[in-house]
């Protein structure tokens, strides 16, 4: 057993004194007090052996907060489950809250410096890589359908004239002044830019493919085609995709990026996604960015980062070619810096998260650790639990043969040893106490009983019947039927027994002991106890004990053969001398 420390203090209040039987309220009542000048909180562990513990209240199931100097009383019922002892186990521990400082790695509110301006610089477009804008006026001419059906029967007179001329030498061409090849692609190029003009894309470049050049025929188509796509992007994207030649498309897509990125930069960062050349994507992709942000559009420069982070990310997944991935893996860094930038770092911190791939995933947290994350202290608690009470209980437990006389002997305080409820008769003498006093025996009895078990060979029984009735009819009759109950195998018995009758008188000034009569037995006893002190007062006084029902009752339930009955009587000192009462009994064993 341990006590209890000097933060918290326990007076129990009420405790069965009782043998416990199952029919009856075993209550236990505990005032608990918190005697800190804080706020505390405690653990409260009832356990029982061969006993169910009833709590009355639910303030148990979780830790108690006790404010400064507050007592709270805590209600429990016990009931027993077994013949012998019921072990009640009471275990508090003080929840003490601790800090203690560590250092953790958290995610950034904010960057620490701006690099948004010099990731952008990083990825300005080289001059090869920059296609020159297109005017649209020079491949658009302003033509009514009637203008166009006009210059078309022009080009067809000027083709048929061109073609007769094919007859003639080098030298009669020169001097009839005839048209020449280079007069027919002027009107084709002027008619091209009416229908362009019209919308009519189609014919517009089916005019271009006319050409007599087959450099001009590509200029004049891919020049057509952008002018159109700035009104009608949709249309020309389609009409690229359907192109053969990798390369043409490619180039169409890079101008029509180019052409778009001031007047629509969302546009053109959706026409990227046609653009082969993952680096050349990438940089465009950047450059737009970069506009946005110059125009502050903010939440469009948001959408296009994020796009760009993700597809790096799934980049990152599809491309083997080292060097390629060592470049999008630079460009997902920036792209990453930039986004912590503009909106948080936490976002970032959610996309890492993210990530399948464990090394990478922590490659990138490395690679970003500046900008996205640092270490700070941070004060942090615990709990810790410090046992302030521990210490277990025994009671008498009986529960296979409850009779009314068994639960009237418990209702006024009855109880015995553990060794006569366990029919155990493996000792010498008993102890039996039939008055009732302002104090309970059972206490200082059943310690000294345990004691001398556990600790040594010697073993005796008791039997607490507090009379409360002067032994009148009802209680006479209780006390010899339980008696008998529980002293009924004699015959079990190895030697004599001797029953002594315990009564207590108040103090005399010296611890004494009062004996019924003087005869062998008697001489024998006096002898035990003067070998333990000569402080001990004994005396022969059979006068305080002549007759009376009770010494007969006694009797008739003893036999002679078996038992010897002696009167004996403690004053109280030997109550405030524990060790002295012990001592007296073992030596009596």
């Amino acid at each position: 057993m341990s006590g209890q420390s000097k933060i918290i203090s326990l007076n129990i209040t009420q405790f069965p004194q009782n043998l416990l039987i199952p029919d009856l309220e075993n209550n236990v009542s505990i005032q608990v007090k918190n005697n800190s000048d804080k706020i505390e909180k405690f653990q409260f562990v009832f356990e029982g052996e061969n006993l169910d513990i009833a709590f009355k209240s639910d303030i148990l199931k979780d830790p108690i907060e006790f404010g400064p100097d507050e007592t709270k009383t805590i209600d429990l019922m016990l009931k027993p489950t077994a013949d012998g002892f019921g072990k009640l186990i009471i275990n508090i521990y003080h929840i003490k809250v601790i800090e203690y400082t560590v250092k953790v790695q958290k995610v950034r509110k904010f960057i620490p410096k701006s690099m948004i301006s010099k990731i952008f610089e990083k990825y300005t477009l080289k001059s090869n890589e920059v296609i020159d804008p297109i005017n649209r006026d020079e491949y658009i001419a302003s033509m009514t359908i009637k203008d166009l059906e006009k210059v078309e029967k022009q080009l067809e007179t000027m083709k048929n004239s061109y073609l007769s001329t094919q007859t003639m030498n080098s030298t009669a061409v020169e001097n009839s002044g005839v048209i020449r090849i280079e007069n027919i692609d002027s009107i084709i190029k002027k008619l091209a830019k009416g229908h362009l003009y019209n919308n009519n894309i189609s014919k517009s470049l089916e005019l271009a493919l006319e050409l007599s050049n087959p450099n001009d025929q590509f200029d004049f188509y891919y020049k057509l085609l952008r002018v159109y796509a700035t009104t009608n992007t949709e249309e020309a994207i389609a009409i690229i995709k359907k192109l053969k030649d990798f390369e043409t498309k490619q180039i169409l897509f890079k101008s029509l990026v180019s052409d778009k990125i001031d007047t629509d930069p969302t546009q053109s960062f959706k026409l990227t996604e046609n653009i082969d050349d993952f680096i050349l994507r990438t940089k465009l992709q950047f450059n737009i960015a970069n506009i946005l942000k110059k125009r502050e559009n903010h939440p469009e420069l948001i959408k296009v980062i994020n796009q760009i982070v993700q597809f790096l990310l799934k980049s990152l997944d599809e491309i083997d070619d080292r060097k390629i991935q060592k470049r999008i893996y630079e460009f997902l860094i920036d792209s990453m810096h930039i986004l912590a930038e503009i909106e948080e770092p936490r976002l970032v911190d959610v996309i890492i998260d993210g990530l399948r791939i464990p090394k990478r995933k922590e490659q990138i947290k490395k690679d970003l650790f500046d900008t996205i994350y640092e270490i700070v202290e941070e004060i942090r608690t615990k709990s810790e639990l410090e046992t302030v009470f521990s210490q277990f209980f025994l009671l008498n437990t009986f529960v296979s043969d409850i009779t009314l006389d068994i639960k009237d002997f418990s209702s006024k305080g009855g109880n015995l040893s553990n060794n006569l409820i366990l029919k155990d008769f493996n000792f010498n003498i008993a102890f039996v106490s039939l008055f009732g006093f302002s104090f309970s025996l059972f206490p200082i009895m059943d310690r000294v009983y345990n004691e001398l078990k556990n600790n040594s060979n010697n073993s005796f029984a008791y039997y607490i019947f507090p009379s409360t009735e002067d032994f009148q009819k009802n209680e006479l009759s209780n006390l010899k039927n339980t008696l008998t109950q529980f002293f009924q195998n004699f015959t079990y018995l190895h030697n004599q027994l001797i029953v002594f009758n315990l009564d207590f008188i108040p103090y005399l000034g010296t611890p004494t002991i009062i004996l019924s009569e003087e005869s062998l037995l008697a001489e024998k006893i006096k002898s035990k106890i003067g070998k333990i002190s000569d402080k001990i007062n004994i005396i022969s006084d059979n006068s305080l004990f002549e007759g009376g029902k009770i010494l007969d009752s006694l009797k008739q339930i003893f036999p002679s053969s078996k038992c010897a009955i002696i009167n004996f009587i403690f004053s109280y000192e030997f109550l405030n001398d524990y060790n002295m009462l012990k001592t007296v009994i073992q030596s009596l064993c």
